[in-house]
């Protein structure tokens, strides 16, 4: 399986990619990402998505062009000598070479995003059409997040033609869209923002049952693998996954709070807490510390080093911690509904190891 290939869940809570074990990824329930975004925006009184869109927007185009240079400077070059050529025959050989290249590196991407839980990602109809610019329009069923991939979609395209674009959706069908992106200037022009330290990961001790064909822990293997849909469902939950990086997520939320202000973590946490006391039940926390540990660690969220608790709420510490906001407001909803109460208070902090300290208290 390709999941098993490009990263593993290490025993210290971090799901590392195999080339490259700085960076991480998560296994997370991907109803969130839409969901976190649309309570910020209720709890302000506005919509953020054109925030959202732009700043994912703006990494997606600078990983194309870190990853795929080679390419990109390929494909201009024909572009170029397809402008140029006057030969009719050489002509419509060197387009037809180009639309190739490009429906290769479409399909490449699109089998990845399916793999990763992101939808049924295929063609539009506008490559039997011969038209020009085919691999600007493509249609997605299933979607895991109708913020993230319209954004992500802009951002390829954008990286591979060197010039800025739009996107618009349009919802063709249940739960189904074509996404289109065209030549255009950018709604926002978002702040640059300062680069996220990153911090070396503790060891740690946490023993995964494993698959025996792909070594991958057996609480994701389980998972209904739905590889033509795009989906990925937690047979113990009912509840859609994915696959993506935590940064993703991170430099969003800088963005927000460099354009909207100091209250954005605030907003988030309380956005979190909101969706999860309405989408989970009281039984996902009922378990103890090694169950909690393994639920966090599964998802690559972090190590639970720390579970205290008593009749007045929970102290707890996850080192390798990432996604820390939101994790502020799940564990904040989840000591909620164990204790039976309507409100609480949160502290907590976030040091530059990467360690997450939060307590709540309940309100009775």
């Amino acid at each position: 399986m390709r999941v098993s290939q490009g990263m593993k869940w290490d025993s210290n809570g971090v799901i590392p990619l195999s080339l490259n074990p700085r960076r991480r990824s998560v296994f997370y329930e991907s109803d969130v990402v839409d969901n976190l975004f649309k309570g910020i925006g209720d709890i302000i009184g506005m919509p953020i998505d054109h925030v959202v869109i732009e700043s994912r927007r703006r990494d997606v185009r600078r990983f194309i062009e870190r990853t795929f240079l080679s390419q990109i400077e390929e494909s201009l070059e024909y572009q170029v000598d397809l402008v140029s050529e006057t030969d009719p025959a050489q002509k419509e050989a060197k387009s037809k070479r180009l639309l190739e290249m490009r429906k290769g590196y479409t399909l490449q991407v699109d089998e990845i995003g399916r793999v990763y839980g992101y939808g049924n990602i295929h063609l539009s109809d506008l490559w039997e059409k011969g038209e020009d610019f085919a691999w600007r329009t493509l249609v997605i069923s299933n979607p895991h997040s109708m913020l993230f991939y319209p954004a992500e979609m802009l951002g390829s395209v954008e990286g591979f033609e060197q010039t800025n674009m739009r996107v618009e959706h349009e919802l063709i069908g249940e739960n189904a869209y074509a996404v289109t992106v065209y030549p255009g200037s950018h709604p926002l022009e978002l702040k640059e923002r300062l680069r996220r330290k990153r911090y070396d990961f503790k060891p740690g001790d946490i023993e995964f049952e494993r698959c025996s064909t792909c070594g991958i822990p057996l609480e994701v293997s389980r998972c209904k693998w739905d590889l033509e849909a795009g989906t990925i469902i937690d047979n113990l939950t009912g509840r859609r996954m994915a696959i993506f990086g935590p940064e993703a997520m991170e430099a969003v939320l800088d963005d927000l709070e460099a354009e909207l202000g100091e209250v954005i973590p605030e907003m988030a946490i309380e956005s979190q807490r909101r969706y999860i006391r309405s989408a989970w039940t009281v039984e996902e926390w009922r378990r103890d510390a090694d169950a909690f540990q393994r639920m966090i660690a599964v998802r690559g969220v972090g190590n639970l080093t720390q579970f205290e608790g008593d009749r007045q709420g929970l102290t707890l510490t996850i080192q390798n911690s990432c996604l820390h906001l939101l994790m502020v407001g799940a564990i904040q909803a989840l000591v909620e509904m164990a204790y039976r109460v309507e409100n609480s208070t949160h502290e907590w902090d976030f040091t530059d190891d990467g360690d997450l300290t939060v307590t709540i208290k309940v309100l009775r």
